[in-house]
């Protein structure tokens, strides 16, 4: 491309911000962007990058998107927010295929949402990243309101990178008993998103906007009657009479229920209404019984 047709086509989009409309066009900028790095002299590059007004990291970042050829792989799924693509460029190639799975990663879709899903996808399955100390060095006594004005400006930056900074006193280590839980939860929620996925494939989009579904993750979050709704089947019995009957999915979103209340009666309940599920299908009752061994013992 002629140097000045190249110097044109990026100048407005980087001086407005308006790298595209759609992610398909975000990464014609982000091209552009490495075209002109590799045509220039590094001194060239930050005389424009001056002329632009654009932040050297948020250069290299464009580039950077350029490089990670696996969005273009997934172009029609991915957001047009640059800081989005940014945030799905940092995830493992699993991580991508499970996000857009289940619906985290679609055309409208924010940096803050993936990222704070890849963080709970990362601490469920046992990758989640320690902590790195950080000393903050002050010139002068500070006030605790100034402190925290600049510790939200600062996560401002840091959540870009997946990241939060924390005051010493509000970093508490999570205690075993709270770890389990967690991953327990994180256990059930994995395995309802799994089974889910076909219920929600082929649900209409009449059904799914009744029972407030958009994503599958909606199967984690709606209330539980609706969810009975969604996922109960029809069996024809002998007699040609309909008997409603509610599968595995529907067990693992009761024991989800149990153990995200502290309530002493509604975790009682949720594990009578799994008896009674065992009595009124039988075909449950094995799997009912370990389940409530394994998720439902406290």
């Amino acid at each position: 491309m002629d140097p000045q047709v190249l110097w044109r086509s990026l100048k407005i989009p980087l001086i407005e911000q308006d790298y595209g409309n759609t992610a398909a066009e975000v990464l014609v900028t982000c091209s552009l962007v490495a075209q002109y790095a590799d045509e220039h002299t590094p001194e060239q590059v930050k005389d424009f990058q001056k002329q632009v007004e654009i932040n050297p990291q948020v250069w290299s970042r464009l580039i950077a998107l350029h490089k990670d050829k696996r969005l273009k792989a997934h172009v029609k799924q991915l957001p047009a927010s640059y800081t989005a693509l940014y945030a799905i460029s940092r995830m493992k190639d699993e991580e991508i295929g499970a996000a857009i799975m289940q619906g985290i990663i679609h055309p409208s879709a924010s940096s803050h949402a993936i990222l704070a899903w890849t963080k709970q996808h990362r601490q469920t399955s046992g990758e989640a990243v320690p902590p790195w100390r950080c000393l903050v060095v002050f010139d002068k006594e500070t006030r605790q309101e100034d402190f925290k004005a600049m510790l939200a400006r600062v996560n401002a930056v840091a959540s870009e990178y997946g990241a939060k900074l924390v005051g010493e006193s509000d970093y508490v280590p999570e205690s075993p008993e709270a770890e389990n839980k967690r991953k327990l939860v994180g256990d059930i929620e994995q395995k309802i998103r799994q089974l889910a996925l076909p219920v929600y494939e082929a649900m209409t989009e009449v059904k799914r906007s009744y029972s407030g579904i958009s994503v599958v993750d909606d199967f984690l979050y709606i209330d539980l009657l609706s969810f009975a709704y969604v996922t109960r089947q029809e069996n024809k019995k002998l007699e040609g009479k309909s008997r409603t009957t509610y599968g595995t999915l529907y067990v693992y979103r009761v024991i989800l229920e149990f153990l995200r209340t502290d309530s002493r009666s509604q975790r009682f309940n949720y594990k009578r209404r799994l008896r009674q599920l065992a009595e009124s299908q039988p075909e449950l009752a094995d799997f009912i019984e370990s389940a409530i061994k394994t998720y439902m013992t406290k």
